[in-house]
């Protein structure tokens, strides 16, 4: 599995900012997806729905849905083996001084399963 192709596709959704591909020693493809959270902040207004903290709007069924959908629309590219089963969204986006981006801003795929081994390891139980 080749993360990259799969993560530049998933990106093209509005919602989605930033995306990990996970799994590669596991069963099935996971993902961690850090929400666009201008867009979904925008989303839900429409909706009538409170956004008060990032913590707070990735735990609400609409959200979680909206993503289930989007993960459903993008994994229709992609080998039946490849497609991102299960996702686990995060409060914060990866930074450069957050440690989890180099100075080009490709991920550093050690520190990040390293900060997230606990939403990974919820992906898989």
């Amino acid at each position: 599995m080749a993360p990259q192709p799969i993560e530049n596709k998933f990106k093209e959704s509005p919602y989605i900012e930033q995306i990990m591909v996970v799994g590669a020693d596991r069963k099935f493809t996971g993902a961690l997806i850090v929400p666009n959270f201008k867009n979904l902040e925008d989303w839900c207004k429409r909706r009538g729905l409170e956004f008060t903290s990032h913590e707070q709007v990735i735990r609400y069924h609409p959200v979680v849905e909206l993503f289930k959908q989007a993960v459903d629309k993008y994994n229709q590219f992609f080998n039946h083996i490849d497609q991102v089963k299960k996702f686990a969204l995060l409060p914060q986006e990866w930074t450069v001084a957050g440690g989890e981006l180099t100075p080009t801003l490709k991920l550093k795929r050690k520190v990040i399963t390293n900060k997230y081994e606990a939403d990974i390891e919820r992906i898989y139980s």
